[in-house]
């Protein structure tokens, strides 16, 4: 799957969910005399537009980057990249489609939770938010009644700090992603 460009091969290219964005990750087996990564996504995989920017680390041995694009959720994206070498030459990547789904699209936003306050992002009704420690216990239920859209639910202030898993259920499904309370 690799794109070999001059002294540059690209290993891995991923797009996926991570903490409300969707993360662009690339690894390079070696890489030379390159200038920087540009960033592009499109909504219909012909009209791209830039996302940003990350210099080439120009390690003889490759490298890892990151990037994170924030994404509203309605809709799938495709993502490439835009080589640029040391004299100004570029050349894309075959594009990575990713895909909005019912999963990725029940979000907590921030992960981390230093304001008392969980932030959930619902496109589909649920019955009930729960709150469990590592331990399994539940610290808090509340009842969505089916609430969609920005959900704020409070937190104790008494709350410790640490790792918490948040559970959304429904009739139908549970959707459960991971926290950290600071």
């Amino acid at each position: 799957n690799g794109q070999g460009f001059g002294t540059l091969r690209i290993t891995y290219l991923k797009a996926q969910s991570r903490n409300g964005n969707v993360g662009i990750t690339w690894k390079t087996d070696k890489e030379e005399n390159l200038r920087e990564y540009e960033i592009e996504s499109s909504s219909d995989g012909r009209y791209y537009k830039n996302l940003g920017f990350i210099p080439a680390a120009n390690n003889i041995n490759g490298d890892v980057y990151q990037f994170e694009n924030t994404v509203n959720y309605t809709d799938s994206a495709f993502y490439r990249l835009k080589i640029v070498d040391a004299n100004g030459k570029w050349l894309y990547t075959e594009p990575i489609l990713y895909k909005i789904n019912k999963t990725t699209a029940f979000l907590i936003y921030p992960s981390v939770i230093n304001s008392h306050t969980i932030n959930v992002f619902l496109n589909d009704s649920f019955d009930f938010i729960e709150v469990i420690n590592m331990n399994g216990e539940v610290l808090l239920k509340q009842n969505l009644s089916g609430k969609t859209g920005k959900v704020s639910i409070p937190v104790s202030p008494d709350m410790s700090a640490g790792i918490y898993v948040v559970q959304l259920r429904n009739e139908s499904r549970t959707i459960i992603q991971k926290i950290v309370v600071q």
